[in-house]
């Protein structure tokens, strides 16, 4: 699976300056030079294109997009829910005009609109959050659910 920020500006790639100043919104809290984008922007939607190439040209077997969950943040861009949802839709149809699968990281919010787009959920940290019970729309459909814990509450 080949991973990238779909929903952030990240000041160190090296496609930083296809990224007009409209793209952008408010900064990610915690993360120094990164920046939540306008989902619903032609310009950022070219660029996240450009980077499912990427990945299909890198033989990867799907894509991980990441930052989806903008409208979970302040992000200064009145990103909602549906804007998130209308945005893991594109992604989706570019991944799979590609032969590749998608999943959908973390934006519990949206699962019921996104699910028949996406293979599998990518989740970190449910059981610290205690948010685990809304990934099972993913096994009830069979869709593999892969839990990242990076163990910052001691539990490994």
């Amino acid at each position: 699976m080949c991973y990238f920020s779909a929903g952030s500006y990240e000041d160190w790639r090296p496609d930083k300056a296809s990224f007009l100043p409209s793209d952008k919104g408010s900064p990610l809290e915690g993360w120094p030079g990164e920046f939540w984008l306008n989902t619903s922007s032609t310009n950022v939607r070219s660029i996240m294109a450009t980077r499912i190439q990427m990945a299909k040209d890198k033989a990867c077997d799907g894509i991980d997009p990441d930052n989806v969950d903008g409208y979970d943040n302040t992000n200064g861009l009145s990103l909602s829910p549906a804007t998130a949802a209308d945005f893991v839709k594109y992604l989706s149809q570019e991944a799979h005009s590609r032969g590749l699968s998608m999943g959908l990281k973390n934006a519990g919010d949206i699962i019921n609109e996104v699910l028949p787009f996406v293979e599998w959920q990518v989740n970190e940290q449910c059981v610290q959050y205690d948010d685990c019970g809304q990934l099972a729309p993913f096994i009830a459909q069979n869709k593999p659910v892969f839990h990242i814990d990076f163990g910052n509450e001691g539990i490994f």
